[in-house]
C-alpha cells in the first residue's frame, strides 16, 4: 500500500464530505507527543514519522509541516510526487497562515478531538474572514480511510498498574484532596482531564499503553464528590479496582466520557492548552465552563523530596548502564557493531538495572552522517556500522520505577580530527556554562538559552532544537511547562523542577554532536544568597553521572573554571558511580576521569 493509494483513500472520503482541505494533526484525543500506533494518522498518510509536525491534504496535493530538527529525515522519508515539505521557521506548524493565504472561500475539516480549544476559535476565525467554512466532524477521516483499505484499529489492552507513596511521595487520597481544594479556589465543581500523564500522577497509576510512556489511555472526571476513570476496565485487576474504590475512584468505560460529562449541569474547569474542542463541544451540552491551565501541570512538575531521591536513585543505575556500555563499545566496535546493535547493546545493560520500565524514549544511534540527523532513528537499511574513522551520537533513557533518565553521549573510537575536537569543545562549553549557572527567582529558561549557545554563536554555528525540556518522575521523558530555549515559556525555573541541559551541532552529512545531562533545580544555600534581597538564587544539580568523550575534547579551548566544574563533576562520578562497576571497569573509568 504506497502513499498515492492511502492519499487516494481519504479523498475519496473528504470528496463524500465535501472537503476541500483536511487536517491532520500529529496528536491525539489526549494531546499527546507520543502516539499510540492506534492512532498514528500522520505517519500513515504522509511516511514521515518523526515525533513533531502536521499535514494538510487538499484534492489534489499534500504538505508537511515540521520544524529544523526534522528536515532531513522529512526529505528522505516524503515522496516529493505527493508531498511539499513546509519548513518551519520555529516550533509552531504554520497550517493557519497556509490556510488563511490558501483556503479562500473552502471548506476545511478537522477532527474535534485532535485540535484543542483555542485552535478551533483561531480556524473558525480564519475561515470565516476568507468566506469559507469549518467543519468540525464526527468521523477521523484517516482512520476511516484505513479501514476501507483493510487496516485494523485497535486500541491497546495492556495492564495497568498502582504506583505508591513510597515512590511518589503522596497518596492517592491526598493527590485528590489537594485537587479539590483547588476546585473550591476556582469555584468550579468539577475539572475534566484527558492528558495521559496528568491522569497517570493524579491516580498513581502507570500503564503499557503508549510505548516509552508508562500512560493508561483515559479520561478523568474529578469533582467536590466524586472521582470517576474512564477507562477499558479490563486493563485493571479487581485488586486494583478496590484499591481505587477504596480511594473514592470509580471505574466507568472509556467511551462513557463525553455522554457523562455533558449530563453535569455544573461549573465544568477544562484546560485551555490541552483540552480538546470536542470536549468543550460535550461540556457545553449542559455545562458553564472555566478555561484555565490545570493545576496538575505546575505541582506535577514541582518534584518532591521523594521523587527527587528517586530520580537521583535512576540516575545512579542508568550510569552504571551507560558506563558499561561504553566499556563494551570500546571492546567490542571492531567485531561490526552496527547503530541497532549498539542500541540494542545499551538496553541489555538498562535491562539489568532493578525496577526499568522499559526506555523512555526510541533510541537515537546515530554513526557519522545519521548523527547529524536530529531525531534519526536507525533502521536495518539505514543503520551504519560503527567505526573508529568518525563521531558516534547516541541518546538515550529509561523508565525505571524511581524516576526517567534522558543522556546524550557522543564518542569517537579512534583519533578524531582537530576540527570534531573544535566541535565537541564548543558544544561542552556550552553545557557547562548552563550546568554552573546561577539565578535569581523569576528566571525562565529563555533566559538562560544563550548560555548554551554562546560558544557556538561566537563562531557563527548554532542548533535548531530547544537546549532543554522539562523530564517527568516515572512519566514522560518531555514533561512541562518548563523548558530551556528560545521560544518564549514564561515559565519560571523553580526548585524541584527537571530539565535536560543539550546543546548540539549538526554537520549535514558528516557527523551530529550532542552533549546532554538533566538537571534539577535547587536553591543555593550559602549565606550570601540567603541574604540577598534579590533572592532566592537557584542553580542547577547534575543529575547524570557519566564522563564526557576524554578524546574529544580540546583542553586549550577550557578556561579555568571550566576545568574545576568538570573535576568536581568527575569526583561526583568517583564517589558515587565509580564502587558500583566492576573491577575492569573501575580501572577503565579512573583513565577516563584523569583528563587534567
Amino acid at each position: 500500500m504506497n502513499i498515492q493509494e492511502r492519499l487516494l483513500a481519504l479523498r475519496s472520503e473528504m470528496q463524500q464530505h465535501k472537503i476541500d482541505v483536511y487536517l491532520v494533526p500529529s496528536i491525539d484525543a489526549h494531546n499527546s507527543e507520543y502516539v499510540p500506533e492506534c492512532w498514528q494518522r500522520r505517519p500513515w498518510i504522509s511516511n514521515f514519522d518523526g515525533s513533531a509536525g502536521e499535514v494538510i491534504v487538499t484534492l489534489d496535493h499534500a504538505y508537511l509541516w515540521t520544524d529544523g530538527r526534522y528536515f532531513l529525515q522529512a526529505e528522505q522519508q516524503l515522496d516529493s510526487k505527493y508531498y511539499t515539505m513546509m519548513k518551519q521557521s520555529g516550533f509552531t506548524p504554520e497550517t493557519e497562515q497556509w490556510i488563511e493565504e490558501n483556503a479562500h472561500g473552502k471548506r476545511v475539516g478537522i477532527d474535534p478531538r485532535l485540535v484543542g480549544v483555542g485552535r478551533a476559535k483561531v480556524l473558525q476565525n480564519i475561515m470565516t474572514s476568507i468566506g469559507g467554512e469549518l467543519l468540525v466532524l464526527e468521523d477521523n477521516l484517516v482512520d476511516n480511510a484505513r479501514l476501507k483499505l483493510g487496516d485494523s484499529i485497535t486500541l491497546p489492552a495492556a495492564k495497568a498498574f498502582a504506583v505508591y507513596e513510597a515512590t511518589t511521595g503522596e497518596s492517592l487520597a491526598a493527590r485528590l484532596a489537594w485537587l479539590r481544594g483547588e476546585l473550591q479556589n476556582n469555584a468550579a465543581d468539577y475539572i475534566a482531564l484527558n492528558v495521559l500523564d496528568e491522569i497517570a500522577w493524579l491516580y498513581n497509576i502507570r500503564g503499557n499503553d503508549v510505548e516509552y510512556n508508562p500512560f493508561v489511555i483515559s479520561y478523568a472526571l474529578i469533582g467536590l464528590n466524586e472521582a470517576i476513570w474512564f477507562v477499558d476496565s479490563n486493563k485493571l485487576s479487581t485488586e486494583l479496582i478496590a484499591e481505587l474504590a477504596a480511594s473514592g475512584v470509580m471505574v466507568l468505560p472509556y467511551e462513557n466520557f463525553a455522554a457523562y460529562l455533558g449530563k453535569l449541569n455544573a461549573k465544568v474547569w477544562l484546560d485551555e492548552r490541552s483540552a480538546s474542542f470536542w470536549m468543550l463541544q460535550s461540556a457545553k451540552v449542559s455545562n458553564e465552563v472555566l478555561l484555565q491551565r490545570s493545576p496538575i501541570v505546575y505541582r506535577k512538575a514541582l518534584k518532591n523530596e521523594v521523587e527527587v531521591e528517586g530520580t537521583r536513585i535512576a540516575h545512579t543505575k542508568d550510569a552504571v548502564a551507560m558506563i558499561s556500555f561504553i566499556y563494551w563499545l570500546e571492546q567490542n566496535w571492531q567485531s561490526g557493531v552496527d547503530e541497532i546493535r549498539a542500541a540494542d547493546k545499551l538496553e541489555e545493560f538498562r535491562t539489568a538495572q532493578v525496577n526499568l520500565h522499559g526506555l523512555s524514549f526510541s533510541t537515537i544511534s546515530g554513526y557519522a552522517s545519521n548523527g547529524a540527523i536530529i531525531h534519526y532513528r536507525a533502521t536495518p537499511e539505514s543503520s551504519k556500522v560503527i567505526r573508529d574513522d568518525n563521531l558516534y551520537l547516541l541518546d538515550s533513557g529509561g523508565q525505571y520505577l524511581e524516576g526517567t533518565t534522558d543522556i546524550t553521549r557522543t564518542f569517537h573510537l579512534g583519533t578524531p580530527s582537530e576540527e570534531q575536537c573544535h566541535h565537541y569543545t564548543l558544544v561542552l562549553k556550552g553545557h557547562l556554562a548552563l550546568s554552573r549557572a546561577v539565578f535569581s527567582h523569576g528566571t525562565c529558561g529563555e533566559h538562560l538559552d544563550m548560555l548554551a549557545r554562546a560558544p557556538l554563536w561566537n563562531e557563527y554555528l548554532n542548533y535548531r532544537h530547544g537546549t532543554g525540556h522539562g523530564v517527568g518522575s516515572f512519566l514522560g521523558v518531555h514533561e512541562g511547562p518548563q523548558k530551556i530555549s528560545q521560544a518564549p515559556s514564561n515559565v519560571p525555573l523553580m526548585p524541584g523542577m527537571i530539565v535536560s541541559n543539550e546543546p548540539g551541532l549538526y554537520m549535514d552529512g558528516e557527523y551530529g554532536i550532542r552533549i546532554e545531562n538533566l538537571c534539577l533545580v535547587t536553591e543555593l544555600d550559602d549565606a550570601k544568597a540567603k541574604q540577598s534581597p534579590y533572592g532566592p538564587f537557584y542553580a542547577f544539580e547534575d543529575l547524570t553521572l557519566v564522563p564526557y568523550c576524554k578524546k574529544l575534547i580540546d583542553i586549550s579551548l577550557l578556561s579555568s573554571e571550566d576545568k574545576l566544574q568538570i573535576n568536581s563533576y568527575y569526583t561526583k562520578i568517583k564517589t558515587k558511580i565509580a564502587p558500583l562497576l566492576k573491577p575492569e571497569l573501575q580501572v577503565w573509568l579512573a583513565d577516563q576521569l584523569d583528563l587534567f
